[in-house]
């Protein structure tokens, strides 16, 4: 019975040693909504967006997408604001296909959904 009291001594020990805060700081998770196998689904809610070669206003413009268009995200980047002032915050841009076309739309251009059916019902508000 010594031995049994013993054990169990020991295992909440453990626990409670294992349960401390030992780390500084707290972890960071990327937002993203989207828990699903992909990235999701977008729906362009602006009336004019551009769609760029890399996941940067600076880069050349690929093609115009319109309010109301539907696509599959392929990547996601996350890049600093450029805002020295919270310099914490990123920008999020998803890449799509277009035409044939990969490039790069900035997520504040767009609503995200998890299921193509989802976005295209989404989608019909926008037309």
């Amino acid at each position: 019975m010594k031995a049994s009291k013993q054990i169990f001594a020991i295992a909440i020990l453990i626990a409670a040693v294992s349960c401390s805060r030992t780390g500084e700081g707290s972890l960071k998770l990327q937002a993203n909504p989207i828990l699903t196998g992909g990235l999701g689904w977008a729906v362009v809610k602006d009336a004019y967006v551009r769609l760029k070669a890399g996941p940067s206003d600076s880069t050349q413009d690929l093609d115009h997408l319109r309010r109301g268009a539907v696509y599959r995200l392929e990547e996601r980047d996350l890049r600093p604001s450029g805002d020295a002032t919270k310099p914490d915050e990123v920008e999020i841009w998803y890449g799509i296909e277009s035409k044939g076309a990969d490039g790069w739309v900035r997520v504040s251009e767009l609503d995200i959904y998890g299921s193509q059916a989802q976005a295209e019902k989404a989608a019909s508000a926008y037309r």
